[in-house]
């Protein structure tokens, strides 16, 4: 005897003929399967739609539904049925209507025994198997959509390049930075450096063919638009036999992250420079106290018309001069060491109006002509108002004194995904290219008189309310200081956390 099937499978046999019937049911039990009996069309399908059999043996002539009219109604409640058919010799014609219908194969009688089992163990094995795969592939397909899903929301840029370094895959995210996937495909991954002596598809490939089969490095990437970012790429190879030799890159932008480095570094720069200039200014005001008190009173000695009183009258000067730079040192310092801002929902426009106020209560800035523009129903922003009022004042009074006292000061506000942008643009003399890096620096200044702080606190203030300030200006061609206020709620000063 052959060795039983494994495990309990069910088959219907469903024929009319009740000998031919009852020996394959013994046949069948012997060699392990549980088998249930149908003797004419409509038993058969009730007895398929209660007991769902691994495989059913189907005779075309049987009484009240022929086998045909049965096979078409198991496929209409399961459409994945095993089902053999059974004809007589001669009967080919049946059996290809039968194929048709959905049945799997067909035997012909007389048939022996043996071979209805052989049959029979052979079709389960190979449905099984194919279901498996039909379950498999499915479960793939559902992966792949959820990998794909996955991919195009990531933040971070994905591309594939293939063994030769060409561009194959691009997520969204990579599609925003660098355009369509039809633009760049079969590009070399190189057009993504603007570095022209980097060669980063020899980076990548080296260190994936490494060990670790993985690479992670800082780049400066270009973008589509022409402009850079500093990015980390991470790259590994694809595991896969369809895609030998491919490998994947992840691209996170380190904009942000640098600007926060930049923030803590210049806070950091500030802080220490804050202690030396206290010092400093601390002697300075005691040598001024006696250069200024002997000043005046060698000043009263001397002849008032005498060479003599006008040197000291310059001496005097110098000294108020330097009084009142270290009265803004001063400040400054206590400035950095003990504001505290309180951060609530602010509108930007009583921000502007306030500091416009402020700058041209004083009738100081006659000549100068100003226009603001707002966007209707503008959000609130995260902010200490009187700090936002006091930076805005300290951008409005040196772009109306770049002005010398007439020209036009612009006030524009718009939104960024992430920003709201404001720009200060005034019609004044500009800034040379290589000045515009020092204009925020404590003590940097083109003024004949003052310390060169004001711009220091507008770096500071809008630092610590999560932004950033650029400036677009060349000589004689005016100056455009763009301000980006964060729009998340939460942002906390960066220089009060750590005191």
């Amino acid at each position: 005897m052959e060795e039983q099937a494994p495990g309990k499978r069910k088959i219907l046999i469903a024929d009319d003929n009740r000998e031919l019937n009852e020996a394959i049911r013994e046949m069948l039990v012997e060699y392990g399967f549980d088998v249930v009996q149908a003797f004419d069309g409509e038993e058969a399908f009730d007895l398929y739609s209660q007991t769902r059999p691994d495989l059913t043996f189907l005779d075309y002539l049987m009484p009240k539904m022929d086998g045909v009219d049965v096979l078409e109604e198991i496929m209409t409640i399961d459409p994945n049925a095993l089902v053999v058919f059974i004809t007589g010799e001669g009967s080919e014609d049946t059996a290809v209507q039968a194929m048709k219908a959905g049945a799997k194969d067909y035997v012909t009688k007389p048939f022996s025994m043996q071979y209805l089992v052989h049959t029979a163990r052979k079709l389960i094995k190979d449905h099984e198997l194919q279901l498996e795969n039909v379950r498999l592939k499915a479960r793939g397909d559902a992966y792949k959509d959820n990998l794909v899903t996955i991919t195009e929301t990531m933040g971070e840029a994905v591309l594939t390049i293939d063994a030769k370094g060409t561009v194959q895959f691009m997520n969204h995210m990579a599609r925003k930075l660098w355009g369509s996937l039809e633009d760049m495909k079969n590009k070399p991954v190189d057009v993504l450096i603007p570095d022209p002596t980097v060669d980063l598809f020899s980076d990548i490939r080296e260190a994936a063919a490494g060990s670790e089969g993985y690479f992670q490095n800082e780049y400066t990437f270009r973008k589509a638009d022409g402009t850079i970012f500093s990015g980390l790429l991470s790259a590994s190879q694809l595991k896969s036999e369809q895609y030998t030799g491919s490998i994947v890159l992840v691209i996170r932008d380190l904009t942000d992250i640098e600007m926060m480095r930049r923030q803590v570094i210049n806070a950091e720069k500030l802080a220490s420079l804050g202690k030396v200039v206290e010092g400093v200014a601390h002697e300075i005001r005691n040598s001024l106290t006696s250069l200024g008190g002997f000043s005046r009173r060698l000043g009263k000695s001397v002849d008032a018309n005498s060479a003599e009183k006008v040197y000291v009258d310059y001496i005097i000067e110098d000294v108020k001069r330097l009084e009142s730079m270290i009265l803004d040192i001063e400040e400054y310092v206590n400035y950095t060491k003990i504001h505290r801002p309180e951060f609530a929902m602010t509108h930007i426009e009583d921000v502007i109006e306030n500091a416009l106020i402020k700058t041209f209560g004083s009738g100081k800035f006659g000549g100068v002509a100003y226009e603001v523009n707002v966007p209707a129903g503008l959000e609130e922003v995260y902010a200490d108002h009187d700090f936002l009022v006091e930076a805005f004042w300290h951008l409005f009074t040196n772009a109306c004194e770049s002005m010398d006292g007439k020209g036009s000061l612009t006030v524009n506000v718009s939104l960024h995904p992430h920003y709201l942008i404001i720009d200060v643009v005034d019609t004044g003399k500009g800034i040379p290219s290589d000045e515009i890096k020092e204009i925020f620096n404590p003590f940097y200044t083109s003024k004949p008189r003052g310390a060169g702080l004001g711009l220091s606190k507008v770096y500071m203030i809008i630092e610590e309310h999560g932004g950033f300030i650029t400036v677009n200006s060349s000589p004689n061609q005016g100056t455009r200081m763009r301000v980006f206020l964060s729009r998340k709620r939460g942002i906390k000063p960066l220089q009060s956390q750590g005191q």
